[in-house]
């Protein structure tokens, strides 16, 4: 076909009597750029073009860039057969225009590499050649639909030329490039947001029902738990909203507690596999890389190093990060700290303690420099970490897992934060809310006559540090609706029903007279053949066990052995045999130091191989290890001191803690060794 016939409008012909009309109509049809040598393609493509599009060819990107206005709409159908640099043609349509909606034309054999830039969004889809008719019209219907997100967000106007005299003839700015592709991909966020609106809502999970051993579960208040579901999908659909504001509104990670990367994050405290959070993060790297290298050509270090850090704290295994720190650290003596306060700012403690220990070896900082930067670290590493715990008890009681599963509740979440000394006003909002939550759980049980439901939960507001008061009115309540006991002869007193309170309470060793132990105690001796005593010492012997692993874990070795010996008391069993072989071990330890595994600095990070079978079988769970760190840092004497399930981690666990490495322990200035312990959690990855 002739150059100059196939350069023409493919459209369907106008009446000649309506000029007017045919004005409006061509303004409002969408153009379609095939960018091929290939004059076959033409004619097919033209075949199955629908009325509101028009089809024009070209030659070359070159032709299409100096022939079509900056910032133009349009489907552009590119013939990627052969090119050698796809991802510069990719990055130069961008820049072009941030309104093309990409198409690639390519042998169905490539369809595999073009999964990432799909992926990234800088092309709609990958159309195989030979051109299917079917293949095309979903092609041409995804790009139109791209093209017509782009416009609703930035606008029909076109960008103004840089110069006069055509595209490309001017040099732009070193901020220019990175600056447009992240609108690219700002775009793209503002597209899948539209595809999300438009998708219909899941519907929540129906509640299961209440445990027969006593359990809690507080989504059996079908409303209630209906509501909280419904408040957790809100505030997950408000925060992906201000992250998508704040990534058009450029603020990528300032400020910190509005930028798109804190909002993001939050969103996945609430819902860990949230897909749209997921992407978000992705398509702020792929920003974020790209502003690094904007920020280095300036010489702008602490704004390059803020960006890599933050980048990095999203995906540390991109690939390019490595290319980038070998840049920067060319550049050391010029950047000082501030690399290690980039990494710190970006919550990325790990990252800025490996740093300092480089800049130790390398001694390019004062001694006085380092300290005062690994004090900070830690610093800022407490506050993270009590910060997140935090947020993990207001999202769990939202999502109405107060109590259970033990390790993952509000309450658990709520004490671990006390522990890393969180804010007291913060503190105290949390513990107020859960407290109020943890009241209206009661009063629901109480209505639905779940009594021993009532007396766990009042238990666990009473370790929580509820006010006397409010446990004491809630009490009442429930002694006003459960039912009184048939009197009792003087001789047979209620020793099994006081047991069984006392145990649901938590009062299971004091106070001396009137603890579920001493209650069990009276039982055995009043009525030893009672069929309950073998049932309710289990009870008893394992919940007394529970808080004396606790105390093993808390270093509290009089108090975990003076546990362990009230378990005797009960009589013996496969699990006070356990626990006894984990304290023996514990003592033969106890000759060395015990510190706080926070308080060490590793000289690595801590690599867990997920167990396979337990990855298939969507197993969880978690490993307490003690060890000693030898005075040259190394690691040895590693111990299991608690676990669960059993054997299940243990040997990962084992071999992770193995490989770490420390700084040397130091005492009066001189390394020495050290006992300590760490708690290794296993989650399957979402």
């Amino acid at each position: 076909m002739p150059k100059s016939l196939r350069k023409h409008e493919l459209t369907a012909p106008e009446p000649p009597d309506q000029a007017v009309i045919q004005s409006v109509k061509k303004k409002s049809k969408l153009a379609v750029l095939l960018v091929t040598g290939d004059d076959a393609l033409w004619p097919q493509i033209g075949a199955s073009l629908s009325a509101d599009l028009i089809l024009k060819q070209l030659d070359s990107i070159d032709e299409l860039v100096a022939s079509t206005p900056s910032g133009q709409p349009a489907i552009v159908l590119w013939d990627a057969r052969n090119h050698a640099d796809p991802a510069n043609v990719l990055s130069r349509l961008h820049l072009h225009s941030p309104r093309f909606a990409i198409v690639a034309l390519d042998d169905a054999s490539s369809a595999d590499a073009w999964h990432v830039p799909i992926q990234h969004r800088q092309v709609v889809t990958h159309l195989a050649l030979p051109i299917a008719a079917d293949g095309l019209a979903q092609a041409l219907a995804g790009a139109h639909e791209e093209v017509n997100s782009r416009l609703a967000l930035l606008g029909d106007e076109t960008a103004p030329a840089a110069t006069s005299g055509g595209a490309g003839s001017a040099k732009r700015p070193p901020w220019l490039g990175p600056a447009i592709i992240a609108g690219v991909l700002i775009v793209a966020a503002a597209a899948f947001m539209l595809a999300r609106n438009g998708a219909p809502a899941t519907q929540p999970a129906a509640a299961p029902p209440i445990a027969a051993n006593n359990t809690v579960t507080t989504t059996a208040a079908a409303p209630s738990a209906v509501k909280s579901r419904a408040e957790v999908d809100a505030k997950v659909d408000a925060l992906i909203e201000k992250a998508q504001r704040a990534m058009l509104d450029r603020h990528f990670i300032d400020p910190v507690a509005g930028s798109a990367l804190s909002l993001y994050r939050e969103v996945l405290i609430l819902e860990p596999d949230n897909g749209e959070a997921l992407q978000g993060l992705q398509r702020l790297s792929e920003i974020l890389i790209a502003r690094v290298q904007s920020a280095l050509d300036d010489r702008k270090f602490d704004l390059a190093l803020q960006f890599l850090e933050s980048a990095r704290s999203i995906d540390a295994n991109d690939s390019r990060l490595s290319a980038l720190d070998e840049k920067i650290s060319s550049m050391r003596a010029e950047l000082g700290p501030a690399q290690i306060m980039a990494a710190v700012n970006a919550q990325n403690f790990d990252r800025a303690t490996q740093l300092i220990d480089e800049a130790a070896r390398s001694k390019f900082l004062p001694s006085a420099k380092l300290a005062q930067l690994r004090e900070e670290v830690h610093r800022r590493r407490d506050e993270f970490d009590a910060g997140r715990l935090l947020k993990l008890v207001e999202a769990r009681v939202q999502q109405d897992h107060l109590i259970d599963p033990r390790n993952d509740s509000a309450v658990y979440y709520l004490e671990q934060a006390k522990q890393a000394g969180a804010d007291a006003a913060d503190y105290q909002a949390a513990k107020e809310d859960l407290l109020k939550r943890l009241s209206q759980v009661v009063r629901t049980a109480i209505e639905q006559r779940r009594f021993s439901d009532v007396d766990r939960v009042l238990a666990e507001m009473r370790a929580v540090g509820a006010p006397p008061a409010t446990v004491t009115g809630l009490q009442r309540e429930l002694s006003v609706a459960r039912p009184q006991p048939a009197a009792q002869k003087p001789d047979q007193p209620q020793f099994l029903e006081l047991a069984q309170a006392r145990l649901a309470q938590g009062k299971l060793t004091e106070p001396d007279n009137d603890s579920a132990l001493y209650f069990l105690n009276q039982l055995r001796t009043a009525d030893p053949k009672n069929s309950a005593i073998a049932e309710l010492k289990g009870a008893v012997q394992a919940q007394i066990l529970d808080r004396a692993n606790a105390a093993l874990g808390a270093n509290d070795m009089e108090k975990a052995e003076a546990l362990a010996q009230m378990a005797a008391e009960i009589g013996s069993s496969p699990d006070l045999d356990a626990f006894n072989g984990k304290l023996r071990q514990r003592f033969a330890m106890s000759d060395l130091p015990q510190v706080a595994e926070k308080s060490l600095t590793r000289a690595n990070k801590l690599e867990v191989q997920y167990p396979a079978r337990a990855m298939q079988d969507n197993v969880e769970g978690w490993v307490e290890l003690g060890y000693t760190v030898a005075a040259n840092g190394s690691v040895t004497n590693v111990k299991i001191v608690n676990s669960q399930p059993a054997n299940t981690f243990d040997a990962a666990a084992t071999r992770a803690v193995g490989h770490l490495r420390y700084k040397p322990p130091l005492k009066d200035g001189k390394p020495i060794s050290v006992g300590t312990m760490v708690r290794i959690v296993f989650v399957v990855p979402k």
